[in-house]
């Protein structure tokens, strides 16, 4: 090979710098490929194109081990991990968490750099003498191996679903009517309307009550309707 490449280079060096040409183009391309590959190798799932990145899941992933560690004790063991399908409901948890941050995005909502604020310096953990501490945020967040940058991005995102979340259980209302639908009251003798008969306390309990559930069922209705059109792609081998 190297003998042919000499005598193109004496007798014909125009066809070696075309061979050469075509080399140096094959190589251009074949880096070109693998450079916009390479990224999607470390995409474990993608939601309506919102990538999300194999270091995310493993990192909640281990929350999800630490926490059920925490919870099952000595009976704690990979078998558990696996009957429990732990795996698929991490990736589960993500993709419903990339899909509440589109809906609040396509909403316009935002969480500003006070309320980000306001919200960590609420947080106890980072509380000293009663007072939030820098010094003690920086080293709680060394301690876990977490940039700055990074959690506090979190705690946006996190604020963001919250938001969202709002309004949707604010869509939610429960009337006097409903509760009296809910929870009948006995009839008393001499009364012509049992319900109006009910303390005001009464009501107001059982109403916040029924909200509540209200409330949860609106959440988990609206995740499904997202979950029921997004489009998930997962990659298995990174789990």
């Amino acid at each position: 090979m190297l003998k042919i490449v000499r005598e193109l280079a004496v007798d014909n060096p125009w066809v070696l710098k075309i061979i050469m040409g075509v080399i140096a183009l094959t190589f251009v391309i074949t880096m070109g490929w693998w450079g916009i590959k390479q990224p999607k190798e470390n995409v474990v799932v993608t939601v309506n194109g919102h990538t999300v990145m194999v270091q995310d899941y493993r990192k909640s992933y281990n929350r999800a081990v630490e926490y059920y560690r925490d919870l099952y004790k000595d009976k704690f063991d990979s078998d558990m991990l696996d009957k429990m399908n732990v795996k698929d409901k991490v990736v589960e948890d993500l993709v419903k968490r990339e899909l509440w941050l589109e809906s609040a995005q396509k909403l316009g909502l935002m969480v500003s750099d006070a309320e980000l604020s306001n919200n960590i310096m609420k947080m106890n953990v980072f509380h000293k003498d009663g007072r939030f501490n820098s010094t003690l945020y920086q080293k709680v967040l060394e301690a876990n191996r977490m940039k700055t940058a990074d959690f506090e991005e979190l705690q946006r995102r996190d604020l963001l679903i919250e938001k969202i979340m709002r309004i949707v259980k604010d869509s939610v209302q429960v009337t006097d009517n409903e509760v009296n639908e809910a929870y009948p009251v006995a009839v008393s003798a001499g009364s012509k309307d049992a319900a109006k008969d009910r303390p005001a306390e009464e009501i107001q309990r059982l109403k916040k009550f029924m909200q509540f559930q209200k409330q949860e069922k609106a959440v988990m209705a609206y995740a499904n309707a997202m979950r029921a059109s997004a489009k998930v792609k997962v990659n298995k081998e990174l789990l």
